[in-house]
C-alpha cells in the first residue's frame, strides 16, 4: 500500500514539473487601427497579414498592412486617422505598407504615410502627415512614385500604364526616368513602364467621372481598459496611443 502511495505521489509530482515546464505563449499583438470606414457602394474587403479575409462596412475599422481592395462593381471611402480622406475605384487593390501618426508633435514631421497601389485607382485629399512635411507622403506603383503637398488628386494604373488628375496642390509623379508635377497649367500625366512621366494635353476617359470625397472628420480615442482595438475610451486623447477612432461630418 505504500509502495502504491509513492508511486501516485511520483506521478503526481513529475505531472505538476511537467506542467510548470511548459512554455508560456505571449497573445500575438493586436493590429494597430489606422482609420475607419466611411461608405460603401457594393464591397470592400481587407485582406490581412496572415491572409485572413474580412468583409468591411461602413464604419469598420481598417489596420496598418492591411490589403484594401474593391470588385469590379464597387466603390468605398476610407478615412485615415489624420483625416486623408480616400475614394476607390472598382477594381482597385490598395495595400498599407507603413503608417504613424503623432497627434501630439507640435512641429515638422507628425508621421509617415506609405501605400502601395497595386491595381486600380483613388481620389484622395491628403491630411496632416502630408501637409506637415510632404517627404512623409508616398504612395508606390509599379512604375512610378506618387508626391504631393497639400493636395487633391486621382490616379488609376491599369496594364502597366498610370495615370494621374490634377484637383488642388502640387501631385508629382517620380522615377528613375524624371519627375512630373501637375498643376492647373498641366492637370493630367501619364507615365509607363520604363518611361519618364510625361504631361497629357487631353483629359484621360478614366476620369471623366470624379469620383465623390465625403468631407468627414476622425477624432483619435484611447481606448477603455482591457478593450481591444474596436472599445472605446470616454476621454479623448491626442499623445497616447491611439486604438480606436470616431468619425464625424
Amino acid at each position: 500500500m505504500m509502495k502504491y502511495l509513492k508511486l501516485i505521489g511520483l506521478i503526481i509530482s513529475l505531472l505538476s514539473a511537467a506542467f510548470v515546464l511548459q512554455p508560456v505563449y505571449a497573445d500575438p499583438p493586436l493590429p494597430t487601427p489606422v482609420g475607419r470606414v466611411v461608405w460603401i457602394k457594393g464591397s470592400l474587403k481587407a485582406t490581412m497579414p496572415n491572409n485572413e479575409q474580412r468583409l468591411l462596412q461602413k464604419m469598420s475599422v481598417i489596420y496598418l498592412s492591411d490589403i484594401l481592395s474593391t470588385d469590379q462593381a464597387s466603390q468605398a471611402q476610407v478615412v485615415f486617422s489624420d483625416n486623408t480622406l480616400l475614394t476607390f475605384r472598382p477594381s482597385t487593390t490598395l495595400s498599407i505598407d507603413k503608417y504613424e501618426f503623432k497627434p501630439s508633435t507640435k512641429k515638422g514631421s507628425v508621421g509617415t504615410y506609405v501605400m502601395s497601389l497595386v491595381e486600380g485607382g483613388f481620389r484622395t485629399i491628403t491630411g496632416l502627415i502630408a501637409h506637415s512635411n510632404p517627404s512623409d507622403y508616398k504612395v508606390n506603383t509599379p512604375v512610378a512614385t506618387i508626391g504631393v503637398r497639400g493636395t487633391d488628386y486621382a490616379v488609376y494604373f491599369h496594364s502597366g500604364q498610370l495615370s494621374m488628375a490634377y484637383y488642388t496642390g502640387s501631385p508629382c509623379l517620380s522615377n528613375k526616368q524624371g519627375t512630373l508635377c501637375l498643376t492647373t497649367a498641366v492637370p493630367f500625366g501619364s507615365v509607363s513602364i520604363g518611361g519618364a512621366p510625361v504631361a497629357l494635353t487631353t483629359q484621360p476617359a478614366v476620369f471623366k467621372e470624379k469620383l465623390d470625397v465625403v468631407p468627414v472628420k476622425i477624432t483619435p480615442f484611447v481606448s477603455s481598459v482591457g478593450g481591444g482595438p474596436t472599445s472605446y475610451s470616454t476621454q479623448h486623447n491626442t499623445s497616447g496611443p491611439i486604438t480606436s477612432f470616431c468619425i464625424s461630418q
